[in-house]
């Protein structure tokens, strides 16, 4: 296994790639851009197959569509931009200014820093840190968050994520991913999907949560047949499993995540592009008013969960 760092006279373009020389497998993060996920192949039936996209005309730090971006310190939508926590309001900066809202909190594009790296025969991993000192307009919540990226010779593709609380008082948390993943050149009209949703969540004109109701959607979700841009709750399952496949190559992308830690999960697939956003998240859209899987970190405290992701041949059943 290896790991290249590929230094650029723009700091925006340097890349760290994890690649598996034997399978030609391989992950390119961009460290300066919220080290966020740019490409990913990985292997199924002796084929190489890319599963991350880049949907939209501008470049990543400018796509207003989030590609790959973590969301945190808070998750999707915060309406209006303002909150209350513990007795005191604060009020975040509007970067949704069509709908009023503050969205997906500010790590997204943030600079990270190569914290560790390990490199073996079986696998290569490489952690990413970001400290914030609690200088962002309506967040004085210090902490350090760490982004991993671990690629087996097995071909297994995983990503933890850890926050840790380094100030002295409480702090909000939300956590969310936002990748957007196709299976090589399909068309969305190939594509369907499986998840276990309980709840689906119905939202106003600000795109946030008006109400709630059981889930009744039939699974698979083909994309030939309907359009989806939802945030679900899952079944709690320790090994959640979203399965996106390809009708016609019958090869399917898994993602597992712990529905315990991250039990929300968004399906949004964009207008014109052949690819879907399935994006975990540990709380709802506005969690930080309504309380809907909001976390509360005591200083010191550290959240940390797992999302693991692989390419198989499709379970047709």
């Amino acid at each position: 296994m290896e790991i290249t760092i590929i230094e650029a006279e723009s700091p925006l373009e340097k890349k760290v790639i994890l690649h598996n020389p034997q399978t030609g497998e391989k992950v390119v993060i961009l460290p300066e851009i919220g080290a966020a996920l740019v490409e990913l192949e990985l292997i199924c039936d002796h084929v190489l197959i890319p599963i991350v996209h880049i949907p939209g005309e501008k470049s990543i730090h400018e796509n207003t569509l989030y590609p790959s971006a973590l969301l945190t310190p808070w998750v999707n939508r915060v309406r209006n931009g303002n909150y209350s926590f513990e007795g005191r309001n604060f009020q975040l900066p509007i970067n949704e200014v069509k709908l009023g809202n503050a969205i997906h909190g500010f790590l997204a594009r943030k600079p990270f820093e190569i914290f560790e790296q390990k490199c073996t025969h079986e696998l290569a991993e490489i952690s990413f840190i970001h400290q914030h000192n609690g200088d962002f307009q309506g967040f004085p919540f210090p902490f350090i968050f760490t982004l991993t990226y671990r690629l087996t010779k097995d071909g297994a593709f995983s990503v933890q994520f850890a926050c840790k609380n380094t100030g002295n008082s409480q702090m909000p948390f939300a956590c969310g991913w936002h990748p957007y993943f196709k299976i090589a050149h399909a068309e969305i009209s190939q594509l369907e999907i499986k998840f276990s949703p309980i709840l689906k969540y119905i939202s106003d004109a600000q795109m946030i949560p008006m109400a709630e109701e059981i889930s009744s959607i039939s699974m698979p979700v083909r994309f030939s047949e309907t359009t989806l841009d939802h945030v679900f709750k899952l079944e709690k399952q320790r090994d959640h499993l979203t399965e996106l496949t390809d009708n016609h190559s019958k090869i399917s992308l898994f993602l597992k995540q712990n529905t315990f830690e991250f039990p929300y999960l968004v399906v949004f697939v964009p207008p014109s592009e052949n690819c879907v956003a399935i994006e975990p998240m540990t709380g709802n859209t506005d969690a930080f008013n309504t309380g809907d899987g909001l976390k509360v970190l005591s200083p010191n405290e550290e959240f940390t969960s797992l999302v693991e992701i692989w390419v198989d041949k499709a379970n047709m059943g």
